[in-house]
């Protein structure tokens, strides 16, 4: 697929909301897209969306997640103001300002959170000295009382997420920017290794397992539920990483650098023979790749796979991304892309003798 066909699918798969438990909207694009590649499509209890290729008995799990970070109603006031809790990391420096949307039962509700000018610093400077907590914001959706709100069919507990849409940065094409690319960008990815696995077969005595997880922001609990249920002799997490960034030392996000190709983790929460298995696919398949040493908990869906049952052959593959958890994440298509190629690079290559 070239640049332009790949934004496409990642632009509906990202706008499509999926806040941790209430992923229906993107979870039916997601499935869209993988029954065109594979006829043996499945869901779980959790939101799991499992896409197979293949029909050997040794078992590949690949996982990316597709919830993103979102907020929920937690209460309407009498003046008809919302007032929220978060669902996931946030920033609450970011958040202050921002236009959302509230998704109803009756439909989509866009709001603003509210804010207090700057003309006001004089006479109250001590408020602008500090950050305002996610817990004393107020979303304003025009309306001026508790019974006004309820008739737009807003109710407690209704998901809340960004009103962000997915752009296109830079003259290249290949940058873009939006809300919930951590980590639905890397499901693009899988579904691209899909299509190339479809087209050029799996090997007869391997099966693939694709999962597009749901609440990792909460836990990796989707992947949980998956691996379990799986049983993978080999499992993959495919999840975004901090790439290098304005404004950040890079003595703290690390070496990985936008557009220089997928991230391989190295570290006690993946095996050797993946990793290196992993390095070897990128070189024979002339696939751009970088190393993140990553010397604890990966903080991913790998950190759940690598401990279910009686273990896993546990690997991450990482998008770099910047301005992780932000109301615009940027990544470069050509790295989503060399994300796919890499996963299906893997497939072609792994010494199934080698993991028995």
């Amino acid at each position: 697929m070239n640049l332009e066909e790949v934004f496409k699918i990642l632009k509906e798969i990202v706008e499509a909301p999926s806040p941790p438990g209430f992923g229906e909207p993107a979870r039916k694009v997601i499935e869209k897209y993988m029954k065109k590649y594979t006829k043996k499509v499945e869901t779980d209890v959790l939101g799991n969306v499992i896409g197979i290729v293949g029909e050997g008995d040794f078992k590949i799990m690949f996982s990316a997640h597709y919830d993103q970070i979102a907020f929920m109603v937690r209460n309407i006031g009498d003046k008809g103001e919302i007032y929220f809790a978060p669902s996931g990391g946030w920033d609450p420096r970011i958040v202050y300002g921002q236009r959302v949307i509230i998704h109803t039962k009756k439909g989509p509700i866009r709001g603003i959170i509210a804010t207090k000018p700057i003309h006001f610093k004089g006479v109250m400077p001590d408020e602008f000295k500090k950050v305002v907590e996610i817990h004393d914001m107020i979303i304003d959706v025009g309306a001026s009382s508790r019974k006004e709100v309820e008739e737009m069919g807003i109710s407690l507990g209704d998901p809340i997420t960004i009103d962000a849409p997915v752009i296109k940065l830079g003259k290249s094409g290949d940058l873009v920017a939006g809300a919930g690319l951590d980590d639905k960008a890397s499901v693009v990815s899988m579904i691209l290794a899909m299509k190339e696995l479809s087209e050029i077969g799996v090997p007869d005595n391997i099966s693939v397992y694709f999962v597009a997880s749901m609440q990792e922001e909460l836990g990796a609990r989707g992947a949980r539920v998956a691996t379990y249920r799986i049983n993978p002799k080999i499992g993959i997490a495919i999840d975004v990483t901090h790439a290098k960034m304005y404004g950040v030392s890079p003595k703290i996000t690390g070496p990985i650098e936008l557009g220089k190709g997928p991230a391989i983790g190295i570290g006690p929460n993946f095996h050797r023979l993946v990793w290196e298995t992993l390095i070897k696919a990128a070189k024979e398949e002339n696939i751009p790749y970088q190393i993140e040493p990553i010397s604890g908990p990966s903080g991913t869906d790998a950190w759940v796979i690598q401990i279910t049952r009686e273990g896993v052959y546990t690997g991450l593959i990482s998008l770099p991304l910047r301005y992780m958890h932000s109301i615009a994440e940027v990544v470069s298509l050509k790295d989503v892309i060399n994300v796919g190629k890499l996963i299906a690079a893997f497939v072609k290559k792994v010494d199934i003798k080698a993991f028995e």
